[in-house]
């Protein structure tokens, strides 16, 4: 059943529940008290009726009945007094007979009667005296009562059906427009949002709906761009494999097929050597680069003094030719970081300055409010303007015959990039041709 059906149904039903019960107790409320002052009334024309007849016997009280029936009997039950028809005699039948006043309402021949019985105050004879007076007016108004009230609830019951169908539309509306833009999410439609109205439940609902439709349309945005991404490192990947496979089976085959003079084979040994170096340093990389998604790490206060010492003796062989220089500097403090994937990220900066052709480059460490900084600059070569935004992706080479001749993936910089997200921060690049590169990594204290 439907929402709209439902809220019309509900309302018509309470509304003809409320109105029925007080038309029930209006009618009976007013029939009640009709019929009260009816019995009330009789009872003292009775009494009356009673004493005149006593006193003045039965011509006196036959002159005081007026639109009412008398019936007066003996102490055996004998009728001395005949005035019931046999109609009223039947339907009197049964009445109690003491000294007490009663009565009772009955129906006969289709009218509605009142009889009212009582003993006459006599001492030596015991007489009872009936009367029964016609009250069916008092029905016949209940009936037209109801008649009324009938029709005034059946135009009621219309004006209202028509504005429940209204107010049920209207609540029912919001909920169709969810619907809708609900249906066009389903079927991939992710821009559709709805009309955020009002402050009541609706309203609300419809803000959560337009925030998850948000977050969907930014997630399936991420899974596309994500799956973009996926493709074109894979292509990425395959063209590199692809590169120093085609070098390695070239020269190869050249070996194989061809008489070479010693030099010529030293030569053509040296690419397949080159190229299957570079062919590992990818498979190393590319394995700390998957590795690090399925991977738990433990984060801990590493005194910033013993983390760079590590790396000046990690780093000293390679700057022992003397053609470049690494100094480094660190302030006091500590590092909130994974010792191995700092380490690894601080010697993948270094390693990219050495390739840019750099003669002096500077590890600095210092201290900062809520964190520690590290920067690593150099004088190199420098990247163009239009790569900065490009660096940190896989496989993104500035200057690829050079990289490739260094045995470069262009693997290095995604790889500090992903460690740095692990430790909740990033890096910043600032270049100018010509004149050196500068990275800037802030990590964040102790996290909660």
């Amino acid at each position: 059943m439907r929402l709209f059906v439902k809220i019309f149904l509900s309302f018509m039903a309470v509304l003809i529940l409320a109105l029925c019960s007080v038309e029930y107790c209006m009618v009976s409320r007013s029939f009640e008290q009709a019929l009260e002052q009816e019995v009330n009334h009789e009872l003292e024309q009775f009494r009356f009726l009673r004493m005149v007849t006593y006193m003045g016997g039965t011509r006196t009280g036959e002159q005081q009945l007026g639109e009412r029936s008398m019936l007066l009997l003996g102490p055996d039950g004998e009728v001395l007094y005949p005035g019931f028809s046999e109609a009223l005699l039947e339907a009197s039948d049964g009445m109690e007979q003491s000294g007490r006043i009663t009565y009772m309402v009955r129906e006969t021949e289709g009218r509605h009667a009142l009889f009212v019985a009582g003993e006459l105050p006599s001492e030596d004879v015991m007489q009872v005296l009936k009367t029964a007076s016609d009250i069916s007016r008092i029905y016949e108004e209940r009936a037209l009562l109801e008649q009324q009230y009938g029709y005034y609830i059946y135009v009621a019951l219309l004006v209202c059906g028509l504005l429940a169908a209204v107010i049920s539309y209207v609540l029912v509306k919001p909920l169709k427009r969810l619907q809708r833009s609900a249906d066009k999410i389903a079927m991939g439609e992710y821009s559709g949002r709805v009309k955020e109205a009002g402050r009541d439940e609706i309203g609300e609902l419809a803000r959560s709906f337009n925030q998850m439709a948000e977050a969907v349309e930014q997630k399936v945005e991420e899974l596309r761009l994500e799956a973009v991404r996926k493709e074109q490192f894979m292509g990425d990947f395959s063209h590199e494999i692809k590169t120093p496979m085609t070098a390695i089976i070239g020269y190869a085959d050249t070996l194989y097929q061809k008489e070479l003079s010693r030099e010529e084979t030293k030569e053509a040994a040296g690419y397949i050597l080159n190229e299957g170096m570079r062919l590992e340093s990818l498979a190393k990389k590319m394995m700390r680069f998957i590795a690090l998604d399925n991977e738990e790490f433990c984060f801990e206060e590493i005194p910033a003094e013993e983390f760079f010492q590590d790396l000046s003796q990690t780093m000293e062989p390679f700057f022992k030719d003397g053609e470049r220089v690494l100094r480094i500097s660190c302030g006091e403090g500590c590092l909130n970081a994974e010792w191995d994937l700092m380490k690894t990220l601080v010697i993948n900066l270094i390693d990219n300055a050495k390739k840019a052709g750099s003669r002096r480059i500077f590890l600095r460490g210092e201290p900062e409010e809520g964190g520690y900084r590290i920067t690593v600059s150099d004088d190199g070569r420098g990247i163009p303007a239009e790569s900065l935004s490009h660096v940190q992706d896989a496989f993104y080479m500035v200057d690829k015959s050079r990289s490739r001749k260094q045995n470069g993936a262009g693997l290095g910089l995604a790889l500090c990039k992903k460690i740095a997200a692990l430790h909740g921060t990033f890096l910043s690049f600032y270049s100018r041709e010509g004149k050196g590169t500068t990275v800037t990594l802030w990590i964040p204290g102790r996290r909660k």
